[in-house]
């Protein structure tokens, strides 16, 4: 396949280009939706490092030592996501580090980090020395990361910014650059963590309510790409069944169980709703990489959902099982 042509994609809120010179607009051109590509390990690191040091990869720096290197190496191997976080203007003498599920904070002399990293496998007990503390604040990574992806600089950049000037009037939010989150074609990207969201296609504008929404420990739905423990046809009814649910002012936490072939059940509170899926083709790059190579394209597939009326309830739904495959990162 040759290289897509430059054509005019729609106008959507969301504040991207028209021409198709990015990724991002390539994906919106394409119909492709958010829903769907919510998935993220739960097991992440994050190691805050200066930005001009960040490269293509999401975990290593090019000033790293070889002894950190090959720790993150070994933990990325374990089934950690590892990934560098910065912000502007802060000057420290120690290396900020998190930690998740677990949510601890620590504060590392640089010589500490390695040693650090290759205890962190031991578990929680191991890392006492290291003076951990909770990390109550909420956790908002936005990608910036242009080494990886153009779109992540030229969109990501203007939401981080807008998100860390609206939590520093709250007071309740530590916004962070990070390294690439997975999705570039869906910029500006945003993790929430602990709470463990995925967000895609966001803007400045959006920054207020994605935090009033974080605030009550609710997706913000226009840009919610899915639970990240589901998988992608059940993200995909989740997001649906959440957006019909907020119509008719129904909000919480969503249970998803599969009742036949395509087909779920949907629970929020006491309301239950059928979701149909129907599968789709979209063609449209993984990164700016694909388009300034003309690498050929193939399909991929995504799912459409329709909600049916809201069905009696039948008592709670159990559980959604795990992800079997929670470190996949999709393109």
């Amino acid at each position: 396949m040759t290289r897509p042509e430059r054509i005019t994609a729609p106008n959507p809120a969301t504040g991207h280009p028209k021409d198709l010179r990015f990724c991002t607009a390539q994906s919106l051109a394409a119909g492709e939706p958010l829903a769907g590509t919510g998935v993220h390990p739960e097991k992440t690191i994050l190691i805050q490092w200066p930005k001009a040091r960040w490269r293509h990869s999401l975990k290593i720096a090019e000033d790293m030592d070889p002894d950190i290197t090959a720790a993150i190496e070994a933990l990325s191997a374990a089934g950690w996501r590892v990934n560098l976080i910065d912000r502007k203007g802060e000057y420290r003498d120690t290396i900020r580090v998190f930690i998740y599920p677990e949510a601890l904070a620590f504060d590392l002399a640089p010589r500490a980090l390695a040693n650090f990293l290759v205890s962190l496998p031991e578990g929680a007990a191991a890392l006492d020395d290291f003076g951990p503390t909770p990390a109550d604040t909420p956790v908002v990574l936005c990608c910036t990361h242009g080494k990886h992806d153009r779109c992540c600089a030229k969109w990501g950049f203007a939401v981080y910014k807008a998100l860390a000037a609206e939590a520093e009037a709250r007071g309740d939010f530590d916004v962070w650059e990070v390294t690439h989150l997975g999705g570039c074609r869906l910029s500006a990207g945003v993790l929430v963590l602990p709470a463990l969201r995925k967000y895609g296609r966001l803007r400045p504008a959006d920054a207020p309510d994605l935090l009033d929404a974080e605030a009550r420990d609710t997706p913000y739905l226009p840009c919610y790409r899915g639970a990240s423990h589901l998988d992608q046809a059940e993200q995909v009814a989740e997001v649906a069944a959440l957006q019909h649910f907020a119509k008719a002012g129904i909000r919480g936490p969503a249970r998803v169980r599969k009742t036949q072939e395509r087909t779920y059940a949907v629970t929020v509170g006491t309301a239950i709703a059928r979701v149909l899926l129907q599968p789709d083709e979209v063609t449209t790059p993984g990164t700016c990489a694909d388009l300034d190579a003309a690498r050929p394209i193939a399909p991929k597939t995504v799912w459409r959902a329709q909600v049916d009326a809201a069905l009696a309830d039948d008592g709670p739904a159990p559980s959604c099982p795990p992800n079997p495959n929670p470190n996949e990162e999709r393109p």
